[in-house]
């Protein structure tokens, strides 16, 4: 996570952990048995692993993917542009940079945004 944020994700409306805009970097690509573009990025700040049984181990990477048929993530090509959200279950996706279903966890739809300001704008739509 050195330099700054690529983009900024927020689950606002959809999941409410991930609502405020985290900023995100790109680390590795990956792939399952469907589809070879899914991303494994890198959040700050980190999304609480209570609430999974993760105890005090915060969850600092996700797996997004294109939610909209036809778009991929290499490149994003528009913006705001639709994800998935999965937390990873097994460490192996890690090393492998391959998964199966039983490895990843679908958790929320989320957007990507270029900036921290547009994310905080979308989010501020759904604050009660």
């Amino acid at each position: 996570m050195a330099g700054p944020a690529e983009f900024f994700i927020s689950t606002a409306g959809e999941y409410e952990p991930l609502a405020a805009p985290r900023a995100c970097w790109q680390n590795a690509r990956l792939r399952d048995d469907v589809r070879g573009d899914y991303m494994l990025i890198d959040i700050k700040p980190a999304l609480s692993g209570q609430r999974f049984g993760l105890g005090a181990t915060d969850i600092t990477q996700l797996i997004i993917s294109a939610r909209h048929r036809g778009q991929t993530l290499y490149p994003i090509s528009e913006w705001p542009f639709f994800v998935y959200v999965a937390r990873i279950v097994d460490k192996a996706v890690f090393e492998s940079h391959t998964f199966t279903r039983e490895q990843a966890e679908l958790i929320a739809w989320g957007t990507l945004f270029r900036t921290r300001e547009e994310a905080s704008d979308h989010a501020k739509k759904f604050q009660k």
